[in-house]
Order: structure tokens, then sequence, then C-alpha cells
């Protein structure tokens, strides 16, 4: 059987730099076996063909009925004519995806009528982490109000971070084939991108394509804690409201605006000591079932944390005068792009009043995410 290797995430552990070189390299996959395949509709911007969420989001019921059907018919058809022995999809919300769609069994289907056998492959890393770079993403896109506190009491719940359970509808259709890496492995200190194809037993094919420029590739940068503060005070605000095209355009200028400056050299790290220790707590036993399924020892003796260091979330703490000129700064540039018509004053009160009920039902941990939104 031919292998088809479907990356399934997870969000935000790199998900994107190796999606990105081997789009840059498939024009030289073919000589060496391997099909990163382009599933987008003809005439589609290149950029939609970097990954497969396309094909993901139809999967997932994110698209229409008939999107759906014409990325799982270009799929059918690459798996008849490509001569390459491995396929690779990648796509990071594919972990995530609610189990009534069966998209594992839908790609296995597919993938067995042409002689390819599924197997999945993932990274991984703690759900502190994890949760912290979620965040941050969702400050990034201007789609959240709470502080981290809040944000945990909620998504520190869910669960999208049960890895264990997540992996399991791939693990079972593919047979137990299943390649988890660590985003950081107390093991190796060996680039991501590089222990992910070698786990993968592809460095025999992509060693001599790779530069030690791709292997150190990291694209998608994380919100450091003076765009998060920036942007959490633009949601409350409603500037995302006013964004023509898509909302992360208003991160992107509060990232781009402290960045050239040479400030937000550090990811942000959030002032939730409480929650952090409960999510650890929740999670320690799958991560151990996770651990044993897929390297055979415990999590710890695989997984290594990010170095310590204290919070830097600036919500809810007084803030420095010049730090709070800097945020000013930051919240009047996207509000300047997006040419920002303030709301009245009663409206701007009822959202800053709705965000606070929020964070007081968010700090009472246990509480599902349907209850506070």
């Amino acid at each position: 059987m031919r292998r088809a290797i479907v990356h399934i995430g997870m969000p935000r552990t790199g998900s994107t730099a190796f999606q990105e070189v081997l789009a840059r390299l498939r024009p030289r996959l073919d000589a060496v076996g391997i099909c990163y395949p382009k599933l987008a509709a003809p005439g589609a911007p290149e950029s939609l063909d970097v990954n497969h969420h396309r094909l993901g989001q139809g999967l997932d019921r994110r698209r229409p009925k008939a999107e759906r059907r014409a990325g799982l018919a270009r799929l059918d058809e690459t798996l008849a004519t490509t001569k390459a022995d491995t396929l690779i999809l990648s796509y990071e919300d594919f972990a995530v995806q609610r189990a009534r769609w069966r998209v594992p069994e839908t790609l296995a289907g597919i993938f067995a009528r042409h002689g390819f056998a599924l197997e999945t492959a993932l990274v991984v890393k703690p759900q502190a982490e994890q949760l912290a770079s979620a965040y941050a993403l969702r400050t990034q896109v201007v789609a959240e109000g709470r502080t981290f506190r809040g944000f945990l009491g909620v998504e520190g719940t869910s669960g999208r971070y049960d890895y264990a359970a997540l992996l399991e509808p791939w693990r079972r259709v593919s047979q137990g084939r299943v390649t988890a890496v660590p985003f950081r492995d107390c093991r190796s200190d060996a680039p991501l991108l590089a222990r992910l194809v070698g786990a993968l037993g592809l460095n025999d094919r992509l060693a001599s394509l790779l530069t030690a420029a791709d292997l150190e590739y990291r694209t998608n940068r994380s919100s450091g804690p003076l765009a998060v503060e920036a942007a959490r005070r633009l949601y409350r605000l409603g500037v995302h409201r006013q964004v023509i095209g898509h909302p992360r355009q208003l991160g992107h200028v509060v990232d781009r605006w402290a960045w050239t400056r040479g400030l937000d050299s550090e990811r942000f790290r959030g002032d939730a000591p409480e929650g952090l220790a409960r999510v650890a707590a929740r999670y320690a036993d799958a991560n151990e079932r996770f651990a044993a399924a897929c390297w055979g020892r415990p999590w710890d003796a695989v997984i290594a944390a990010a170095p310590a260091a204290p919070p830097n979330e600036l919500a809810d703490w007084p803030v420095a005068p010049e730090t709070e000129a800097l945020i000013a700064a930051m919240v009047q540039a996207a509000m300047d792009h997006v040419v920002f018509r303030p709301a009245p004053a009663w409206r701007r009160r009822a959202a800053s009043l709705l965000e606070d009920v929020k964070e007081r039902l968010g700090d009472a941990a246990g509480y599902p995410a349907w209850r506070v939104r």
C-alpha cells in the first residue's frame, strides 16, 4: 500500500511553516515520490493551495455541499493519476473537527480505493501553551474581550484540548499508524520541521531539498502582550464590527506597529496561575494515555515545556504611563486603518457590561462554552 499522510494539527504548532515549505517544494516533490496536492478550484489564487483548508472546511460543513464534493473529486482525481507513493494532506483543524462528520472515515475510503493507506501525523505542546496561543490568536483576529483568566475559565474545560480523545478517531481509522511529534522534545534540540520530517520517515527523500533556512523557518508569529491588550480593547470598543474583509487585518496593523518599533519581542503569557493549574490537572491522565499510545513513554519524558517566565499580561493591572501611551497609540492606529466610527455611548456601555458578565462566568471554571457565548 502507498502512504497517505494526513497532518491533522494541532493548531498553532508550526503547521503553517510546514505547509509553506511543502508548497514551495511542490515542483520538486514528484521526483522524490511525494505528492502535496493542489485541491483548490482551478484558477484559484496560489495562496489557497498552500494547505488543504478548503477541503477540510468542506468536510466539516463550513463550506457548501457543492464545494465539498468538488474538493473530494479533485482529491480522487489526484490519487488516480499521481505516480507518487506518498501523499501528504495538511490542515491544522482536522484534529478538532466534530466526530459526527466522520472525516477520517471519508478520507480513508477515498485513499483505499486508490491503494493508499491513511496515516495520521500531529504536533502537540502542553495545554497551557496551547491555550495561551489560542487566546493570542483570538485577540489577533479581534475576537476576544476577556482577560486570559476569563478565557481560561471557559476554554480550559473544552474537549479541544484533550489530545487523546481528539486523536482517537484518527488513530482507529489509521489502524495505529500515528506519528506524534512534540513541539519541543526533551530528547532532541533539532528544529521542529527536521524532527517532523524524520519522524515521518521522509529524511532520505527531503533532506537534499530542505535548506537550513527551510528547517528554521517560522511564520504566523504570535502577538506579544502589548498587541494582545490593544486588540482586547479594540474588541470591547466594537472596532471589529466595522472591518470589511478578514478581521485579522486589524491584528496585523497592531502587530506591525509593535514589531517595527522593536516591541513585543516576547510571546504573550497570561496571568492565571490557578486556572493553569486546573488545566494541567484536568488533562494529566489524558496526556499520559496519549503518550503511552504514541511513544510508549510518560508525557514528561517526551514533552518539554517552554522555559519558565513570569506572566506579562497587561489586563486588569496598573499599567505604567509610558506603556499606556503605547497601547493607546496602537489602538488609534487600528481605528485609523478602518476609519472607525465609535458606537453610541449606551451601546458601548452595554457591550462592556456583557464582557464583564462573561468574565465573571468564565472565572467559574467548569462552565461549558455555550453558557457564556
